[in-house]
């Protein structure tokens, strides 16, 4: 942990969380005091202070699955300070540009602004072309975000989409379209046929559905999100309009 005296210099910084086995970045995050070192001990649940769990995660998530792996094999996750002596501004906009260089990380929430992250010229071009989609007043439905490393992993843009999120069954049983969304981009809209736990991981849900009709699609796909989607604070990757 680090002393108070410390902690006054570091400020607010960014640090990398590295699993020793095989000297890969597994988790990138920002803040001030000992944050860096709060991922370890609220995955082995010996942490007395503030909690630094992500509202979505869960004891399934892939950031406390590695923490564990890594102290059952007696080993321990090395801590790395990439940048201190930070504002919290400057901070957000250094953790989303080190997230940019590290696929695959177990991060539950995408990095701040990260539509304006690392991306070709030709997909800067087409995205910033895009107009953005009109909220919809009199249909429900939900934007849920995801990433291209899990598109890649997935597939398609259902399959990803698709499965296993963190949500309020009860609430999004109510909800009939998923709008999926990448990079601020709104890649694809299904009408949902069911939501339902997850059979093969507790506390998550999914759903069962088909590609929406064409006079919904053509109110969103291929449109950019909303500024009001964007705002800080809505990093959460499942966002209501209901």
């Amino acid at each position: 942990m680090f002393t108070k005296e410390v902690i006054e210099q570091l400020q607010y910084y960014v640090y990398r969380l590295i699993d020793p086995r095989t000297g890969q970045t597994f988790y990138v995050g920002k803040g001030k005091g000992n944050r860096v070192f709060a991922h370890v001990n609220d995955a082995l649940k010996d942490f007395d202070g503030e909690s630094f769990i992500d509202a979505e995660e869960d004891d399934v998530s892939a950031k406390i699955k590695q923490i564990r792996d890594i102290k059952n094999d007696g080993l321990e996750v090395i801590h790395v300070i990439q940048r201190y002596g930070m504002t919290e501004k400057e901070a957000f906009e250094v953790e989303a540009a080190l997230m940019d260089c590290f696929p695959g990380l177990t991060n539950i929430q995408n990095g701040h602004a990260y539509d304006r992250g690392v991306n070709s010229s030709e997909v800067i071009q087409r995205n910033l072309s895009c107009e953005e989609f009109t909220d919809q007043p009199d249909l429900k439905y939900c934007i849920i975000k995801i990433s291209d490393s899990w598109l890649n992993e997935c597939g398609s843009v259902y399959e990803t989409v698709r499965k296993y999120w963190k949500v309020n069954l009860k609430r999004i049983q109510q909800v009939p379209y998923v709008l999926a969304s990448c990079n601020g981009i709104v890649k694809e809209v299904f009408e949902v046929e069911s939501w339902y736990e997850a059979p093969d991981v507790p506390g998550r849900c999914m759903f069962d559905g088909k590609t929406a009709p064409e006079n919904i699609r053509d109110l969103f796909v291929n449109k950019k999100l909303p500024k009001n989607y964007m705002k800080k604070g809505m990093a959460s990757p499942v966002l209501y309009h209901d």
